[in-house]
C-alpha cells in the first residue's frame, strides 16, 4: 500500500476549497437581500443565505490555511530559494512591477470610487438583489422575523394577548415551544418560513395599527 501523500491532500484541499469559493460566491452574488432571504426563507441547494455565508467564510478560511500547509509541504529552503530567484528576475522587468502595481491601485481605487466599468458590476449585482423584492415579500416592518410573539403582540396585534397568538399557530398546527421564540425561529422549527408564520397569526398591517409601527422592530440593527 502506497503511503499517504500529503502533498496530494493538500492540493485536492486547495482545489475542493477555491471550487467552494467560486460557487458561494456567485449564490451570494445573486442571492437576495437579506431581509428577504430571512422573512421568505430563502434557499439554493437546500442552504439559506446565511448558511452560504458561514460556507464562504469556512471554505475561505481552509483554502487560506492549506495554502500555508501547501509551501511547508514543499522544501522550505528551496520555496524560498525559489521566490529570491523570481523576484529576483522581476526586479529586472520594470515596466511588468508598475504595470501590475498601477492595475491593482486601479481597481482597489476604482471599485471604492464606484467608476465604471466597476460600479457597472456593482449595480448589476443590486439589480439582480433587488428582484427578489416583491410588495408580497416584504415584512411589515424590518427585521420583523426576529420579533417575538410579545413583540408582535404589543407592535402590531392591538387587543391580542401572546397567548392568544400562540393559540392560533397552534390551531393551524405550528408548535410553538415558548413566547420568547422568534418568528424565524418558530419557522425554523415547523419547516416553514416567518413570513408563513406571521400571515397565521391573521393581524392588520401596521398601517392599519394607529400609532404603531415606530417600536422595536424600527431600531433592530
Amino acid at each position: 500500500m502506497k503511503p499517504f501523500s500529503w502533498r496530494a491532500f493538500i492540493s485536492l484541499g486547495l482545489f475542493v476549497s477555491f471550487l467552494m469559493l467560486i460557487v458561494s460566491g456567485i449564490v451570494l452574488y445573486l442571492a437576495p437581500p437579506g431581509r428577504v432571504a430571512n422573512w421568505t426563507d430563502w434557499q439554493l441547494l437546500g442552504l439559506s443565505k446565511q448558511a452560504w455565508q458561514n460556507q464562504h467564510t469556512i471554505f475561505s478560511f481552509t483554502f487560506a490555511l492549506l495554502s500555508i500547509f501547501h509551501l511547508f509541504s514543499i522544501n522550505w529552503k528551496a520555496f524560498w530559494s525559489y521566490i529570491a530567484a523570481k523576484t529576483h528576475a522581476g526586479l529586472g522587468k520594470p515596466f511588468e512591477i508598475f504595470s501590475i502595481l498601477l492595475l491593482a491601485m486601479f481597481f482597489g481605487i476604482g471599485t471604492f470610487m464606484q467608476i465604471q466599468p466597476f460600479s457597472a458590476v456593482i449595480d448589476f449585482g443590486k439589480s439582480l438583489s433587488e428582484s427578489w423584492e416583491e410588495p408580497q415579500s416584504q415584512p411589515p416592518i424590518p427585521h420583523t422575523e426576529r420579533m417575538t410573539l410579545k413583540e408582535i403582540s404589543d407592535q402590531f396585534a392591538s387587543g391580542e394577548s401572546p397567548e392568544s397568538l400562540r393559540g392560533k399557530l397552534e390551531k393551524e398546527g405550528i408548535r410553538v415551544t415558548s413566547l420568547d421564540q422568534t418568528l424565524e425561529n418558530i419557522g425554523s422549527e415547523n419547516n416553514t418560513s416567518a413570513q408563513k408564520v406571521y400571515e397565521l397569526l391573521d393581524i392588520a398591517p401596521p398601517s392599519q395599527n394607529p400609532g404603531r409601527g415606530n417600536g422595536q422592530g424600527r431600531n433592530r440593527p
